[in-house]
């Protein structure tokens, strides 16, 4: 295993990174920076747009790190890697299982664990006296009736690693607890029960470089009956006391979980109390809050985490101001087949409108958004404040009309 001076001694050519999933563009982010990639993504995805960006490219099932592990320390051999990333939950896994094993810089694979298990977190910020929300794993009816008795109602119930939003219910009563287990009594896998929060939403966007934490931006969120984001706006406007307060209580989750290079995107609700974490992601914020921080805050995440673990550049000493803000505003339709798809150019005309995404066409089947990729495309928009930047991405959205037809 190489020293950290025969890596620096290495350094003076292009840094090579190797990407494990993902979208293309963040292939082309690292291209910018002055990096030679590889990129490791299942054949069945890897597209022109992905080849692009690249210089190397293993085609494999990357949530298979029994096969694809012992082909990267072999090409790690034959041409030393620099840095393993990954931007999406699926590959963060590897990603870390890949940079312990070949002694590169990155987090533990002990923190992506942590992370992904929504009870553990739960656990080990208890252990560390920072916070005490009460949640159990439950596999029946039964147990969540019990949980309730104790706790009260309303409580949430979700999947102990899910993402995206799926899966997540609000259980009112017994009688929600008996329904939320109709189709089977007792589940594979336990779901996690805790008490419902009240309060304001909003996600905490950081960065993290040899253990000191970065607080880039607070994202307000805004979430439909199935808890599925409808739209996010940065900054949020939460005042200087409760940011005080969310800026402290994120470092020491993140210190308690041992995240120490690279993005965290933590979840927290602004109750009558104070803030309480709802969840954590060693990752940057998906819905395209990235482009929304580069957006307002000038701060690019993408950038960032490829250079900052290997020391071509330093955290900031202060959170960046915003200089104005962005929004996303996520575009719906009624579920059906798609017959139409208008209103596209007349949205990315609008003042203020900076990317239009639709991503239904005719002929699709539109179905009822129950998670996040049931959505069918977004708007993103800038502005002198939230409630411009809010307002523009909305109407820019409505603006866009997806007509089905009933296919029943």
């Amino acid at each position: 295993m190489e020293n950290e001076e025969e890596r620096r001694a290495r350094g003076a050519g292009r840094p090579r990174v190797l990407v494990v999933a993902g979208r293309a563009g963040k292939l082309q982010v690292a291209r910018d920076a002055g990096f030679e990639v590889v990129y490791v993504q299942a054949p069945q995805v890897f597209t022109p747009a992905h080849r692009a960006g690249l210089d190397e490219a293993l085609l494999l099932d990357y949530t298979r790190p029994e096969r694809v592990i012992p082909v990267v320390a072999a090409l790690h051999g034959a041409a030393p890697l620099d840095l393993v990333v990954s931007f999406t939950d699926p590959g963060l896994d590897l990603a870390a299982a890949l940079s312990e094993q070949l002694g590169l810089p990155g987090n533990p694979a002990a923190v992506s664990a942590l992370l992904r298990d929504k009870y553990a977190l739960r656990r080990r910020l208890a252990e560390a006296g920072i916070e005490h929300h009460p949640c159990a794993r439950v596999r029946t009816a039964a147990d969540l009736r019990a949980f309730g008795e104790v706790h009260g109602y309303p409580l949430i119930l979700k999947p102990l690693d899910g993402t995206g939003s799926q899966g997540v219910r609000r259980i009112a009563s017994p009688r929600d607890a008996d329904l939320a287990f109709a189709a089977e009594t007792v589940t594979d896998v336990p779901l996690l029960a805790e008490r419902f929060l009240t309060g304001t939403e909003i996600s905490v966007e950081t960065i993290s470089q040899h253990g000191r934490h970065l607080v880039v931006a607070l994202t307000a969120k805004f979430i439909d009956e199935n808890f599925v984001e409808k739209g996010h706006v940065v900054p949020a406007g939460v005042g200087a006391g409760d940011r005080a307060a969310v800026e402290s209580l994120v470092r020491k989750l993140l210190d308690a979980v041992g995240l120490t290079e690279g993005c965290a995107h933590t979840e927290v609700m602004l109750t009558a109390d104070g803030p309480v974490i709802i969840e954590s992601h060693n990752r940057m914020g998906g819905d395209r809050i990235y482009e929304l921080v580069k957006l307002s805050h000038g701060t690019d995440l993408e950038r960032l985490s490829y250079l900052l673990p290997l020391d071509r550049g330093h955290l900031p000493e202060a959170s960046p101001s915003p200089q104005c803000a962005a929004a996303i505003w996520f575009v719906r339709a009624e579920p059906g087949r798609v017959v139409a798809v208008d209103g596209q150019d007349k949205a990315t005309a609008l003042p203020g409108v900076c990317e239009v995404v639709v991503t239904a066409a005719p002929g699709d089947t539109v179905g009822p958004v129950r998670s996040s990729g049931d959505r069918i495309g977004y708007v993103i928009a800038t502005g002198a404040d939230s409630d411009e930047a809010l307002g523009r991405a909305r109407r820019a959205a409505t603006t866009i009309v997806v007509r089905t037809e009933d296919v029943r």
